[in-house]
C-alpha cells in the first residue's frame, strides 16, 4: 500500500549551482504567446550532469554503455536510505554497521541535503571515500545515491570512486535532495532520458513510502 510520493529531485533554474566548468542552466524562449505566437516554446541549455542526474558508464570509461543502453531496472526498485552524520566524507567505518545486503540500492543522506540550490557550488560537500566504496562493492550493491553533485572528492584527479563503482556495475545517482526524507526503506524511481550516446541524464527522482 502506497502512503506518499516524495520528490527527491533538485529543481532546475537559472542561477542554480552547477559543477565548475559545466554550462550554466538556462531556458530560452523561442516562441511566446504574448508576442503573438500560437504557443510558448522554449529550449534548455544544460550539462547532462545538472541537478539530480545519473552517470552513464561512458562518463568515466570511453566505449562503455551510454545512458540510452542501460537497462531500466537499474533505475527502479527498492532502496534503503541512511542518514549519516559525518565530517568531510563517508568512510567504511561510517557504514559497516548498517543493514546493507547484496543487491541493495543505497541512498546516503548527509548535510549536503541542507545546501541551498541557489548557493554557489560548495566544494566542501560530503563525498564517498574509497574505503566506503570498496565496502559497498564487496556488499554487491546495485545502485548508490548521494545528495550532492558527485560521489567523488572535488579535487580528485583519478576519479577512483567513480571507476570502482562503474567497473563493478553499480549505478551512480548524484544530486539527490533528501532533506525531507527519513531513514528507511522506500521504492525509488530515477528514470533517465534515452539520450543516444549520452554520458548521463537528468532524472526526476522520487521515493515512494509504502506499507508492507
Amino acid at each position: 500500500e502506497f502512503i506518499r510520493i516524495i520528490d527527491v529531485s533538485r529543481k532546475l533554474f537559472a542561477g542554480m549551482a552547477v559543477w565548475p566548468g559545466d554550462k550554466d542552466f538556462a531556458i530560452r524562449r523561442d516562441l511566446m504567446i504574448e508576442k503573438g505566437h500560437g504557443v510558448n516554446l522554449s529550449h534548455m541549455i544544460m550539462s547532462l550532469h545538472t541537478g539530480t542526474h545519473v552517470d552513464a558508464p561512458s562518463h568515466i570509461v570511453e566505449g562503455m554503455h551510454s545512458i540510452d543502453t542501460m537497462p531500466l531496472e537499474n533505475f527502479i526498485g527498492f532502496v534503503k536510505v541512511f542518514n549519516l552524520n559525518v565530517g568531510c566524507c563517508i568512510k567504511k567505518q561510517d557504514i559497516e554497521h548498517l543493514n546493507i545486503d547484496k543487491g541493495d540500492s543505497v541512498f546516503f543522506k548527509t548535510r549536503n541535503s541542507y545546501i541551498k540550490d541557489e548557493s554557489e557550488f560548495n566544494r566542501n560537500y560530503v563525498y564517498i571515500e574509497h574505503s566506503a566504496a570498496e565496502y559497498l562493492i564487496q556488499k554487491e550493491i546495485k545502485c548508490i545515491g548521494i545528495d550532492y553533485l558527485s560521489v567523488e572528492k572535488f579535487d580528485s584527479e583519478s576519479n577512483e570512486v567513480h571507476h570502482a563503482f562503474t567497473a563493478n556495475g553499480i549505478v551512480i545517482i548524484e544530486g539527490l535532495y533528501l532533506k525531507e526524507v527519513e531513514e528507511g526503506k522506500y521504492i525509488y524511481s530515477c528514470i533517465p532520458l534515452p539520450i543516444v550516446g549520452g554520458d548521463g541524464s537528468p532524472v526526476r527522482a522520487v521515493l515512494i513510502q509504502y506499507k508492507e
